[in-house]
Parts: C-alpha cells; sequence; structure tokens
C-alpha cells in the first residue's frame, strides 16, 4: 500500500493521550489531578517520520528502558501521598472522625505526611481525665493554639490564609457542637425534672437552654474566654499564666478547682511535647532534603 493509499484510508489518527498527573493517596484513597493531550497526527506524517529509521539494536533498547525506568522512579518519588494508615491520626478515637476534614493541609504541607498526621493527631487530642465545662473550654483554646502553630510550621506559604482560616471554622464548629450537646442534656434534665413534679428544676434548665441560643451561657462566656487566651497571643507561658488566673478567681469549690489545675498542668506537658515534636520534625526533614541535594 502506497503512501497516497494510506492517506486517503485512514486519514487522521489519533496517538494515545499523553497524560501528566499527580497522585495524591489518603486515607487509603487515590485523589487524582491529572491532564491531557491529544495529540493528532496523519498516518502519511507517521510513515515519513519512520523513514531512514533502523530498529534500535538490543544494547540500545535496554539503555532506553533503564533511562525510561529511572525517569519514572523519580517522577514517582515526587508524588505526594498520604499518611499511612498505621497513624495514630486515624487510630486515635479523638482525631479519627475528623481526620478526613484535614486533606487539604497535606497537599500543602511543608513536611512529609506522617509528620503532618503526626503533628495534626497531637494537635486534636486533650488529657484524658475527669472536667468541667472549663476544662473542656481550655482543650478547645489549645487545640485552636496547637493547630495554628501546625499552620505556622508546617503548611507552604501560600496556603496559610486559607489554612488560618479552616482552623477559625473548625473551632466555630467545635464549639457549636458542644452548645448542642449542652442543649440536648438540659432538654433530658428538663422533661425527666417535669415528670417528676419538679417544677422549679425543670424551669431552671429551660432558663439555660434560653442562654444557650442567647449565647449568654456560663459554658459559652468561659470557652469565648478561654479561646481569646490563644486566637493572637504566641506567648505560651502567658497561656497558662491566664489559666490558672481564671481558674483562681472562679470562686468554684476547692475540689473542682484542684481538677482544674491539674488538668492545666498537663496541657501545658502536652504542649511542651508539641512543640518539641515540630522542630525535631522539621529539622529531620531539612536534613534529608540536604542528603538528596
Amino acid at each position: 500500500m502506497s503512501i497516497q493509499d494510506v492517506g486517503s484510508a485512514a486519514a487522521l489518527q489519533t496517538l494515545p493521550e499523553v497524560r501528566q498527573s499527580k497522585t495524591i493517596i489518603f486515607a487509603g484513597k487515590e485523589i487524582v489531578t491529572e491532564s491531557s493531550i491529544s495529540v493528532n497526527i496523519s498516518a502519511e506524517a507517521l510513515v515519513k517520520g519512520m523513514e531512514g529509521h533502523t530498529a534500535p539494536t538490543k544494547e540500545e533498547g535496554e539503555k532506553t528502558a533503564q533511562a525510561m525506568a529511572t525517569v519514572r522512579n523519580a517522577n514517582m518519588a515526587t508524588y505526594s501521598r498520604g499518611p499511612s494508615l498505621a497513624s495514630e491520626f486515624y487510630a486515635d478515637p479523638q482525631s479519627a472522625g475528623d481526620a478526613v476534614k484535614f486533606i487539604d493541609f497535606f497537599q500543602h504541607s511543608s513536611v512529609n505526611a506522617d509528620d503532618m498526621a503526626a503533628a495534626l493527631h497531637q494537635a486534636l487530642i486533650s488529657p484524658q481525665a475527669s472536667g468541667d465545662y472549663t476544662t473542656s473550654a481550655m482543650d478547645l483554646s489549645m487545640t485552636q493554639a496547637k493547630l495554628n502553630e501546625v499552620v505556622s510550621k508546617y503548611i507552604s506559604a501560600d496556603y496559610q490564609q486559607q489554612a488560618s482560616e479552616f482552623v477559625a471554622g473548625f473551632i466555630a464548629e467545635k464549639a457549636d457542637q458542644a452548645d448542642q450537646m449542652n442543649r440536648v442534656v438540659l432538654a433530658q434534665a428538663s422533661t425527666l425534672a417535669q415528670s417528676l413534679g419538679d417544677t422549679a428544676q425543670a424551669s431552671y434548665h429551660q432558663q439555660a437552654i434560653e442562654q444557650l441560643s442567647a449565647g449568654t451561657h456560663d459554658s459559652q462566656t468561659v470557652r469565648n474566654h478561654m479561646l481569646s487566651i490563644t486566637a493572637s497571643n504566641s506567648d505560651s507561658d502567658s497561656w497558662f499564666t491566664q489559666f490558672n488566673q481564671s481558674v483562681d478567681s472562679s470562686g468554684t469549690l476547692p475540689f473542682i478547682r484542684d481538677t482544674e489545675k491539674n488538668h492545666i498542668s498537663a496541657l501545658q506537658q502536652q504542649w511542651q511535647q508539641f512543640t518539641v515534636f515540630l522542630q525535631t520534625a522539621k529539622q529531620s526533614d531539612a536534613a534529608q532534603e540536604s542528603v538528596k541535594l
């Protein structure tokens, strides 16, 4: 068949799409972003392109294959990936429920995925101890502080504003969830008191529900104060000083005050461990990058 016959019979041939993709593996699922280019080349051009070319020797073919494998492996090494599913970030109930919400942190991370997962896990956990709405407020305040620190230390500069906005929304969502839980508990208590004929107690719980709706309940006032302590001030020593001052001035019973102060000590210890981890992981990543260079 002549070149003219090929051209008239087949017109334009379409080569397979050339795809450029970036694969992100997160929580066991692949997220692929890709672009493709379709190249249309006539059959005549294909035949002309092959004229004067001899088949490569076995040695040349092997060298080409090795070169392609080297390029492929180098590209695979640059693909972003999610953290190991064995990470405590997924295993610990305190962080597992919120893990998927932080996918953008991994896509804009300046450290490896496992270090990011470990940092987020530490940011989302609180001391496992009994307490009250004051200790819960301090927990949320420290979660805010730790997440802001992750943004500052581990998120690329071009995404830090968006990440900070996400953290603010995340904290607001947690606060709303706490209010909803309080509302449910108070409604149940009011119903029980009413069924027992204790109208005074039922009325007391109803007033508390109204305060929640108005944003003036004691739990909300305390939480807002605690959140304000770590919102912008980066002096961690002052955080814990102000936490202790708030407890001292609250006028609570001695055993409650002791519980709250012990909780502050536990929070301070967590913060110290958290900051050491961030610094160590950052230095380790920097050392690995310098070795590659």
